[in-house]
């Protein structure tokens, strides 16, 4: 069975719509992720756990979004990184609202957007929304949006990390992320350039212009050790878990 939109033909797809096949589109970023960790990182990440659930459920697997909103100092380190290429909000908002529609005219019923950067959430709902807003009344279409992170509760973090796990609001670049692109290619994961890092400020409110203050030198939120293949592995395998316990849920007949 075919996973992978992009590979299939239009009767393949045809015949997969009329099997009412579940489409998830993992949707990431291109951004600094510490010098240790490749751009597109986010994108890696949520289109590989996208993969694992599609091959448990018999879903499909649309081609990722690969750019997201603007990463902001706070959770993902700002956007003035070299080779961060980020979207407005607008944009996003009319990518996700026009990719829904599409999958909609081609009669998939079911969609789930996988998001992998903090960032996109709010665009994410307003595209679906503007995207059933004008469909016909009693169309059956239903959209589900997860956030991988978090559908895996603290407490495996915590037993995973320990006392170094400080919340994923301090993850952006650090062991979670750096771990599981160790579990997926630990050919990318640069590890002779992994660093522990933090801003020298921490507000719980916005600066505009960016402020270097709330934006670490090295782009990685708080520490990146102790990462490990096994725990990538380990918190893949959960997250897959439950987009896979997702897809059986929602979308059951």
């Amino acid at each position: 069975m075919q996973l992978h939109l992009d590979q299939m033909s239009w009767e393949g797809f045809r015949r997969s719509a009329a099997q009412k096949r579940v489409v998830i589109l993992p949707v990431g970023s291109l951004e600094q992720h510490g010098p240790h960790l490749p751009l597109g990182t986010d994108t890696i990440i949520a289109t590989a756990i996208a993969e694992r659930a599609a091959k448990r459920t018999g879903s499909i697997v649309a081609p990722p979004i690969s750019y997201g909103f603007k990463p902001q100092p706070g959770s993902s380190g700002g956007n003035t990184f070299p080779g961060t290429c980020s979207l407005d909000g607008w944009t996003l908002t009319l990518l996700v609202r026009d990719l829904v529609r599409e999958l909609v005219r081609h009669k998939v019923r079911g969609i789930l957007i996988l998001d992998g950067h903090y960032e996109n959430s709010l665009f994410l709902n307003e595209g679906v929304d503007l995207a059933l807003r004008d469909m016909p009344k009693g169309n059956r279409v239903k959209v589900v949006i997860v956030r991988w992170f978090e559908l895996i509760p603290n407490t495996v973090f915590v037993k995973l990390f320990g006392s170094s796990f400080q919340g994923m609001a301090l993850e952006h670049a650090s062991k979670v992320e750096t771990s599981m692109v160790m579990a997926l290619n630990p050919k990318i994961v640069q590890k002779g350039k992994m660093r522990n890092d933090a801003p020298r400020r921490r507000e719980n409110y916005t600066v505009l212009p960016e402020n270097r203050d709330f934006i670490p030198r090295t782009g990685v939120l708080s520490t990146v050790f102790p990462s490990s293949e096994t725990i990538g592995e380990q918190l893949l395998d959960y997250a897959v878990g439950r987009v896979a316990l997702i897809v059986r849920s929602e979308f059951a007949e």
